[in-house]
């Protein structure tokens, strides 16, 4: 499963980003993006989330079992 740390690690590397502050003196970083990138970003979250189901249906006992669900997950990332 794709962490939340590697969530941001792909933000950095699609948005600009900057730390912000609110009146208490936290800290966080917040992103800024057109929306080509929003969707490039969401896009590659998809595509880290389809192959992680991949490598766990060719995981399991019987992958052939599996091997139909795998073509098509396969076909929506080409």
């Amino acid at each position: 499963m794709i962490t939340k740390e590697e969530i941001l690690e792909l933000a950095d590397e699609f948005f600009e980003e900057w730390e912000a502050n609110d009146q208490d003196g936290n800290t966080w970083k917040e992103y800024s993006g057109t929306s080509q990138e929003i969707i490039y970003f969401a896009q590659q979250i998809r595509k880290d989330t389809f192959y992680e189901i991949i490598h766990l249906l060719s995981s399991v006992p019987n992958p052939e079992a599996n091997r139909t669900a795998i073509n098509r997950i396969e076909m929506e990332l080409n």
